[in-house]
């Protein structure tokens, strides 16, 4: 599960590349907005002494015995640690926010489980953090023209919802504000979106294709993370910080950082082409159909997890100029049989191999001056031969490898490294 990979998440804009927004967007620019979603986000929350029926200042509502949940009046919401109709939540079935309700406060309706219908009236502007999480049974969802933020896991984990339909005013679409909908198979991008939060669509199976409008300038970490059925990327002309090759992988706008792979594409190898040098994190990640990647020698950095749970990966061309293995790189990509690591590579970091459970050979260089925490953990097959060494170093995790594995040290050629020295 995503919770257990703590740097798993895929950067789609990585800290190797050039960040878009931030190359031609003024600061003044960039200030403007924060200040703008701020205070559209600002939280509101009910008092202690909130009256039996009150939902916001001049909001009420009620449950009708066939477990219609309606909200009314003029105004905002407030925002909720826990709703008051929280105890009721197994009895409400549709959910109406009625004309003159500018917001939906923050977990308003989160883990309503039993609900299968939303309402949202027109006046409504404002959509709270977790207004609406885990509600499994919604179908499908129709945000109101006038909401331009739909904010940090609005509607995560809504598992049964098929279909959103996005107003032209969105123009964020905050982190993990989707994630977990994995049957969402309709979710056009607004034209005028700006923004996409770290994860807003990760593990949405059903998501075949996304174009990338033209006024997009920022993609979050792991915003598409475990689309499995998602084949191609495609980008508006016009847009300034984005482009798609013609297998549609996304990269930035001069195709020098790849930012995601496909996971649906329908060849099984690839060769990245040699404008770019460097690979975002997760790029790759759980992508079934990949066995061969060849990266070119002008890639200086590939992010963490960029292989991660690439399970019919046999083998992997590693760029000569290569000196961080990130971490998790390979993690869990049990089919990886063969990979040489480039001689100048000075750290692997932590879980680099962990769980390539068909790797039986792997050579570390001298060079390499620092091992993380199970590198090749859970590789008991493996041998690894040290070169320059006789035993660990400072800088090596004292479970940088598995118990089980063999590992052959090379204190010949240590004792020829130092005397050159």
């Amino acid at each position: 599960m995503i919770t257990a990979l703590p740097i798993l998440l895929a950067c789609l804009l990585c800290a190797c590349g050039s960040t878009a927004a931030q190359t031609e967007t003024t600061t003044e620019q960039m200030q403007a907005q924060t200040q703008a979603v701020t205070e559209v986000q600002t939280a509101d929350y009910a008092p202690d002494s909130l009256a039996e029926d009150a939902c916001g200042r001049a909001l009420t509502w009620r449950l009708s015995s066939g477990g219609t949940l309606t909200v009314e009046g003029e105004g905002a919401m407030y925002d909720f640690h826990s709703a008051p109709w929280s105890a009721d939540r197994e009895k409400i079935r549709r959910i109406v926010i009625e004309s003159g309700v500018t917001s939906v406060g923050e977990n308003a309706f989160a883990g309503c489980e039993k609900a299968y219908e939303l309402q949202l009236s027109d006046t409504v502007q404002r959509l709270g953090t977790g207004a609406f999480s885990g509600c499994t049974a919604f179908s499908s969802v129709r945000i109101p023209s006038g909401v331009e933020v739909v904010p940090e896991r609005c509607f995560e984990g809504c598992s049964q919802m098929w279909s959103v339909t996005l107003p032209d005013t969105v123009i964020e679409i905050g982190r993990r504000a989707f994630n977990l909908c994995d049957r969402l198979s309709e979710a056009k991008l607004p034209q005028n979106l700006e923004r996409i939060g770290d994860e807003a669509f990760a593990f949405c199976d059903r998501l075949y294709s996304c174009r990338i409008p033209a006024s997009l300038s920022q993609i979050g970490r792991g915003a598409f993370l475990h689309c499995t059925r998602l084949s191609h990327f495609s980008v508006a002309d016009g847009n300034a910080y984005f482009s798609a090759d013609s297998r549609g992988v996304l990269y930035d706008k001069n195709q020098t950082v790849l930012l995601a792979f496909p996971y649906r594409s329908d060849e099984s190898s690839y060769t990245i082409p040699d404008s770019v040098t460097c690979i975002g994190e997760g790029a790759f990640a759980y992508c079934d159909v990949l066995r061969r990647v060849t990266i070119p020698d002008t890639v200086r950095a590939i992010e963490a997890s960029a292989f991660y749970n690439c399970n019919n990966l046999e083998s992997v061309t590693l760029p000569q100029d290569l000196t961080v293995i990130a971490e998790n790189l390979f993690s869990n990509s049990e089919n990886l049989r063969e990979i040489e690591l480039p001689s100048g590579v000075t750290e692997i970091r932590a879980g680099a191999f962990s769980g390539c459970t068909s790797l039986e050979e792997i050579t570390i260089p001298a060079s390499v001056s620092v091992i993380g925490s199970n590198a090749f953990g859970n590789c008991a097959q493996l041998t690894v031969h040290v070169e320059g060494k006789e035993v660990a170093v400072d800088g090596w995790d004292v479970y940088w490898v598995d118990p089980n594995a063999t590992v052959e040290w090379n204190a010949e050629l240590q004792t020829e490294t130092e005397t050159q020295a």
